[in-house]
């Protein structure tokens, strides 16, 4: 036993106030040191904590995978970055605790007790490293090496990195640096999202899917250690291919990880069976890519995450379902050049958007896959009709109008000569059948009345903004659906309807209502009226027959359309709660072989509003300025004895209807008279009843004035060029006709044909007190 002397042993014994005080000089002396030390160490901070680091904001605000959700909680995307690199990010509080201890054990188990720089462990290293005579220890704490990837990162754009001692030097720094911004639990939260596992894999989240194909919360203690070692040799201890390697340097680690006396008990009870058990669990994860056309399409919105999760109001099971039906009739008519088809659902209520299928097949090249349906333009056909009847109704025509559906040409230079479908006129039809049954005639002389100009200012309204130029290329097919629109704004707009005239903004996101004003471009009223029509299955008999395509076991309305030969097949459908619209056609241009017709997408987007709703749903609601009142069919008056029928139709409660004068009794017979301008459909075919001249102005229907015809277009019967002639009304029935230097005279129908010489022309005609007069142009070319 080693005793002290009696010396020191009084010396130690001494009270430190009976010591001898220290000279003033050594005194002064040691003050200077503290003040210089504690002045360096304060200028250090500040150098550290203030000099520039734009290197860190730039690392922090690096884009990362975004794991992207259904409404449902349905993984749809974990999003790539370039070249294929995934990176996702957890916050620290989703990082298990027990993954947090053995890395930190494994890179830097004295993490929380130094500033960046661990000073032990660097001359354990060195001492080491001496020993060997070769490098066999390093003293990088976690923040030096968070630190030596932020630089990394820097110099792929900026400059070349430092190499050998220099580097060194330049991560220690860096490393206050870090120390002197961020906490250590955002120090070790950076890290671990950003630690490079080799295999386009950065971070422990994605590193848990790329071998494990596993959430962070869903791996084992011993596939933890797996992973932490992976980024000592990415290659050499990758578990698909060098498991036997990388769960020895696992075992390893885990025995010294559970000698610590801070190690998590689960982590420290891993034993060589739960190893072999994590062998077993060794996968690659299958990154899905679900609704890839709406995920490209959002990525610049405003509310797409930097990183995280983000939860979509997609309805994945709505979405695989609308995917099924058009690869299988895109299938089913590929003979016939139906290539693609897209799709869009909204909820009416909440804008949100349900289902959006950009095309077919995302991955095929040959029919471009990738470009998105739903935003590309196409031609609508017949499906813009609807906003044309509300405009309609909005400037003061009513449900019970007659609309003439009879042969119309209209223009000067280029005429227009509009045809229905079936190329047959049908005389005087109502305004709900003529919508319902979708004819052109009467939609081109709504759009001549309303007036062009009104009709694109309306549909601006509804936010059809590919229409911005339409003025300058559109003309009276735009009643047609001649001007390509994108599926999206017809699927919006048409939701007015059912919404009661409110267009509401669109929302992307699960139970978010988005914070764009809802507007409203037509009024409740008129919505009601067009979903009346729309929904109505005896007034669509005309153009649709009794088909089944669009029955439902509840309230629905529909509308479809067809352009460019087939090209462009669209279907609108909407329940109160629901609208969906479906297009099918090419992306390449190619016309569709034969007839598919409107049926094909009208089928779809049936059955995608009784997925939604099943067997029952709500009813559209009334018109409340209007009442139900029977009105002739034919004439749309207040029906009188001779009518042989009427129907129900929607009246204004202040309007009184005037008896019909269309129908009257003769010979214990009904007979009809029809209006002066029906005389080209009356006289086109064998009909019953007369034309009803009386009182009817004298009017010159063709030629057209201001038009300019071509020679060789007009033929009569037997081949000469010539020009029909047609005029109505008039008080006598025979009129007088000057054209040019021309007399001769007409008995009625005042049908007949003119001479096509080139020059310009004067047609009048005389009948008693009445005339009129147009001129016109033959060009000889």
């Amino acid at each position: 036993m080693r005793v002290k002397s009696s010396a020191a042993a009084r010396a130690c014994s001494t009270p430190l106030s009976k010591l001898s005080p220290m000279p003033p000089r050594l005194r002064r002396r040691a003050g200077l040191i503290a003040v210089i030390l504690s002045g360096s160490l304060l200028f250090l901070w500040l150098l550290v904590r203030f000099s520039p680091y734009p290197e860190l904001k730039r690392f922090q605000e690096r884009p990362c995978s975004i794991r992207i959700y259904d409404r449902n909680g349905e993984l749809l995307q974990i999003t790539s970055l370039e070249d294929g690199l995934r990176r996702e990010y957890r916050p620290m509080e989703e990082i298990p605790q027990i993954l947090r201890s053995v890395f930190i054990f494994s890179e830097d188990v004295r993490f929380y007790r130094h500033f960046g720089i661990d000073i032990p462990a660097i001359f354990r290293a060195a001492w080491l490293n001496f020993r060997q005579k070769r490098l066999v220890s390093g003293a990088s704490t976690i923040t030096m090496q968070l630190a030596r990837l932020i630089s990394a990162d820097a110099s792929e754009t900026e400059r070349g990195r430092p190499s050998g001692y220099g580097r060194k030097l330049a991560e220690a720094l860096n490393a206050l640096r870090l120390e002197a911004r961020l906490s250590k639990d955002e120090i070790l939260e950076l890290y671990l999202n950003s630690l490079p596992f080799g295999f386009q894999t950065e971070g422990a989240a994605s590193a848990a899917r790329n071998f494990f194909a596993s959430d962070l919360h869903r791996l084992s203690p011993a596939e933890i250690f797996c992973l932490a070692v992976i980024p000592r040799r990415p290659a050499a201890y990758n578990p698909h291919n060098q498991w036997e390697a990388c769960v020895q340097t696992a075992e390893d680690l885990q025995k010294r990880y559970s000698l610590s006396p801070s190690a998590d008990p689960l982590a420290a009870a891993v034993s060589a069976e739960d190893f072999r058990f994590a062998a077993g669990r060794v996968k690659r994860f299958n990154y899905p890519l679900e609704v890839p056309h709406l995920i490209r399409h959002i990525q610049n919105e405003t509310f797409y995450p930097r990183r995280g999760d983000l939860r979509l109001s997609i309805d994945f099971s709505l979405q695989k379902r609308i995917e099924t039906l058009i690869a299988r009739d895109v299938q089913r008519y590929y003979g016939q050049r139906l290539n693609n088809g897209a799709a869009v659902v909204l909820d009416n209520a909440s804008g949100e958007i349900l289902s959006w299928v950009g095309s077919a097949d995302y991955g095929n090249e040959e029919h471009a896959g990738q470009i998105d349906g739903v935003l590309a333009l196409n031609q609508s056909g017949s499906s813009m009709k609807p906003f044309l009847y509300a405009l309609a109704l909005e400037k003061g025509f009513k449900p019970a109008d007659v609309i003439a559906d009879i042969p119309l040409q209209f223009g000067s230079e280029e005429l227009y000569f509009p045809q229905n479908f079936n190329n047959r006129y049908n005389g005087p039809m109502l305004f709900r059948s003529a919508l319902a049954s979708s004819l052109n005639v009467p939609a081109v002389y709504l759009l001549y009345r309303l007036g062009l100009l009104n009709y694109i200012n309306f549909l601006r309204s509804l936010d059809f903004y590919s229409l911005k130029d339409a003025e300058e290329r559109a003309g009276l097919a735009l009643a047609l659906g001649d001007s390509p629109v994108s599926l999206l704004e017809l699927c919006r707009a048409f939701s007015v309807f059912p919404n009661d005239g409110a267009l509401i903004p669109l929302s992307f996101r699960a139970g978010l209502v988005s914070s764009s004003p809802v507007t409203n471009p037509v009024s409740a009223d008129t919505a009601r009226l067009i979903s009346s029509m729309l929904s109505d299955r005896n007034a669509r008999v005309l153009g649709f027959g009794r088909t089944g395509n669009f029955s439902t076991p509840f309230e629905a309305i529909f509308k479809t359309g067809t352009a460019n030969q087939y090209q462009s097949i669209v279907a609108l459908g909407a329940t109160p709660r629901y609208t969906a619209a479906v297009w099918m056609g090419n992306f390449t241009g190619e016309t569709v072989i034969g007839k598919t017709g409107s049926s094909i997408p009208a089928l779809i987007v049936r059955d995608a509003l009784i997925y939604l709703q099943g067997n029952s749903g709500p009813a559209f609601r009334a018109p409340e300025s209007y009442s139900l009142r029977r009105i002739c069919s034919l004439s749309g008056m207040e029906p009188a004895e001779a009518c042989p029928s009427s129907i129900t139709e929607y009246v204004r409660h202040e309007t009184v209807l005037e008896p019909c004068t269309w129908h009257y009794r003769e010979g214990g017979r009904t007979q009809i008279r029809y209006p002066p301008e029906y005389q080209a459909w009356f006289l086109s075919g064998s009909r019953e009843g007369e034309l009803d001249y009386r009182g009817a102005p004298l009017e010159i229907v063709l030629p057209l004035d201001g038009a300019v015809y071509y020679r060789g277009e007009r033929t009569n019967s037997v081949g000469r060029e010539e020009i029909p002639a047609e005029i109505t009304g008039g008080a006598f029935d025979e009129i007088e006709v000057r054209y040019d230097d021309t007399v001769f005279s007409v008995g009625r129908p005042f049908r007949f044909y003119l001479p096509s010489e080139a020059g310009e022309h004067t047609l009048q005609v005389f009948c008693g007190e009445e005339t009129a007069s147009v001129s016109f142009t033959v060009d000889p070319s």
